[in-house]
């Protein structure tokens, strides 16, 4: 289990109800909730990409397990040399599909791998990193691995919803729902180390780094399979190929701990998360009930600007409020939202 010291540090519920159970299932690679995208900048590389990634999810969607020996798609190569590959980091998204590393905070690995990534074989890459501007080593891990595992890895969600079972709804602040944290814990202190990626060139080093890593190996993975894969969350997107909706899930949307799901059968059955899962089933229906009683006038003006629909909508999406809440939290801010 690993987290920078500076964090983000993610929920309980997203890292071990969800993200370990994913891992038990998918050992032999890295899992992890902050994924990153590697975007290509040559028509033979998207296409190769795009044909991977493909049939990564319909080996996923068709609940092969894990250790089934079954053939995975092969890399997409990099020709840097030759044919002047190159690729960008994009570090603007987390993308549950189509992601070709993972940051470090909230993933897991299985501590064999360490045997490999501290091998006298790889310590030119291991010096190369220490002396990098952006000392790279979570892009150096995380491609290391999936070359050794012949896969990419998985991804699971950031935040799970847990409709705060235990909680009262309205008495939670937008805090909680934050872009960075959905959990309690404070933030830390980042003041006590020289944070890098303030530098203005950061991003051209960090781009910089990840080209020659891909030419020192020489190829690349076709993307990770988001966690909605073989579900009715999974849906296309024109830009981005596909991607998981809702951004923020319950636990009972994802598939590998709820029986019949892909992924589920994987492995024994853990009674802790299925409770869980039923509890949460239980709070999902009550708020469906207590949001069809809520007045709420969704023609109404907010602060004479928007609709109170879009206002809530707003909160579904930026905040990750469920609708309740979103109407809940509407009305708390503009009395005008409230049906008279």
């Amino acid at each position: 289990f690993y987290f920078d010291d500076d964090g983000p540090f993610f929920q309980k519920e997203a890292m071990v109800d969800s993200g370990l159970e994913m891992w038990k299932r998918n050992s032999n690679v890295q899992v992890g909730a902050f994924p990153r995208n590697i975007r290509y900048l040559s028509k033979r590389m998207m296409e190769a990409g795009k044909k991977g990634l493909t049939n990564s999810i319909d080996i996923i969607t068709n609940n092969v397990h894990g250790d089934s020996g079954a053939t995975y798609p092969a890399f997409t190569p990099f020709c840097r040399n030759f044919t002047g590959d190159h690729v960008e980091y994009n570090y603007f998204t987390f993308p549950d599909y189509n992601a070709h590393m993972l940051l470090p905070s909230g993933s897991i690995l299985h501590r064999n791998y360490l045997c490999f990534i501290w091998h006298p074989a790889f310590e030119e890459l291991r010096n190369w990193v220490v002396h990098h501007k952006t000392m790279p080593d979570d892009m150096t891990v995380s491609t290391l691995v999936s070359h050794l595992s012949g896969r990419a890895p998985r991804t699971v969600p950031q935040k799970i919803n847990t409709f705060h079972i235990g909680r009262r709804l309205t008495e939670d602040h937008l805090e909680f729902y934050s872009e960075i944290s959905a959990n309690d814990a404070p933030i830390p202190n980042q003041y006590h180390r020289r944070l890098l990626w303030r530098n203005p060139n950061w991003a051209k080093w960090r781009e910089e780094a990840i080209n020659s890593i891909l030419n020192y190996f020489g190829s690349i993975h076709p993307g990770t399979v988001g966690w909605c894969a073989g579900t009715q969350y999974s849906q296309d997107h024109h830009k981005h190929h596909y991607e998981c909706k809702p951004g923020v899930p319950s636990l009972n949307m994802l598939p590998w701990i709820n029986e019949g799901g892909v992924g589920f059968d994987h492995c024994p059955p853990n009674e802790r998360v299925t409770n869980i899962v039923k509890e949460t089933e239980k709070q999902m229906q009550k708020t469906k009930e207590e949001e069809e009683k809520v007045s709420f006038c969704p023609d109404c003006k907010y602060k004479n600007f928007i609709s109170c629909s879009e206002r809530a909508k707003y909160l579904i999406e930026k905040y990750n409020n469920n609708p309740f809440e979103a109407k809940i939290n509407t009305i708390k801010d503009d009395g005008n939202c409230r049906k008279k």
